[in-house]
């Protein structure tokens, strides 16, 4: 009797498993693994893109977090088969490639020269669906520092556009105003932190309060850079305008008297701990090191 009462419950307990099963599995999709397969130089010397290819090698690991497959392995493959020597980007013929590198994405491209800068196309390739997910083309010129940091952007924009984020900084005298950033309430002044992660490209902030003029500007976000706002709002009231003064007279930290008590409390602190403390000589004579 016990049994058959008890044979619902049990299959209803299968029946959650199951469905709780697929969804379990849904929720942990298999980690991508990546490779670099060359970038083939355009009317530049070799030595050149190979300097080039190395930054990008190395740029790639630090935003994947994961080690790429070296140089001499990818060359070993491509030895092995006179279609793979001669492959550039084409899905198709990158699969092999991968399968043979246990990769399953590959990030391959060319560089070109123009005038005293340098012209890098980059692609990603799905190998398991034989499809180009994303491209990108970017102009390299000046120093050193600013060409690994045009390949570093350029390789999170390949593999991981989703962090390409920046901040931005609200700067205001006018409390209590409301921030919206692309139609979105995000806080109100003052704003102590700057906004962050924020897609780089061009948002629109507005700064608004009642009985002050609003302030709206087109705000640019560049990567892993903060960008500082400084919003200046008009009183558009007499009411506002003595708001707005009370607001901008001199705060508690910035006068005379609140640094004095400050230093008179860090002295009597001192002594304090001075006094609390026992002294090195002290403590070696406890030890049984006294003269």
């Amino acid at each position: 009797m016990i049994a058959t009462r008890a044979r619902p419950f049990v299959i209803a307990l299968l029946a959650f498993g199951l469905a709780l099963g697929p969804g379990i599995a849904r929720a942990a999709p298999p980690r991508q693994s990546y490779a670099l397969f060359r970038l083939d130089p355009l009317g530049i010397s070799p030595e050149i893109v190979d300097q080039l290819e190395r930054i990008l090698r190395v740029e790639l690991e630090r935003v994947l977090g994961q080690k790429l497959p070296s140089r001499q392995a990818v060359e070993q493959v491509t030895r092995q088969s006179r279609k793979l020597s001669g492959c550039t980007a084409d899905p198709a013929c990158l699969q092999p490639l991968a399968r043979a590198l246990k990769a399953t994405r590959v990030v391959a491209g060319n560089v070109g020269g123009l005038a005293d800068s340098y012209v890098v196309n980059l692609k990603l390739v799905d190998v398991e669906g034989a499809r180009e997910l994303r491209r990108v083309s970017v102009t390299l010129r000046g120093s050193p520092e600013e060409l690994i940091d045009e390949i570093r952007v350029a390789a999170y924009r390949l593999v991981a556009p989703e962090r390409m984020v920046g901040a931005i900084a609200v700067l205001s005298d006018v409390p209590d105003a409301t921030v919206t950033l692309d139609g979105n309430p995000v806080g109100q002044t003052p704003i102590a932190q700057p906004l962050t992660k924020i897609p780089v490209g061009v948002h629109h902030l507005l700064v608004t309060r009642e009985g002050f003029s609003p302030y709206a500007e087109d705000v640019p976000v560049r990567f892993e850079k903060t960008t500082k706002v400084v919003v200046h709002q008009d009183a558009t009231s007499l009411e506002a305008l003595k708001k707005l003064r009370r607001a901008r007279e001199t705060p508690v930290y910035a006068r005379w008297w609140f640094w004095s008590a400050i230093a008179a409390g860090a002295v009597v602190t001192g002594l304090a701990i001075g006094f609390g403390v026992p002294h090195q000589g002290a403590i070696d004579c406890a030890r049984g090191g006294c003269p």
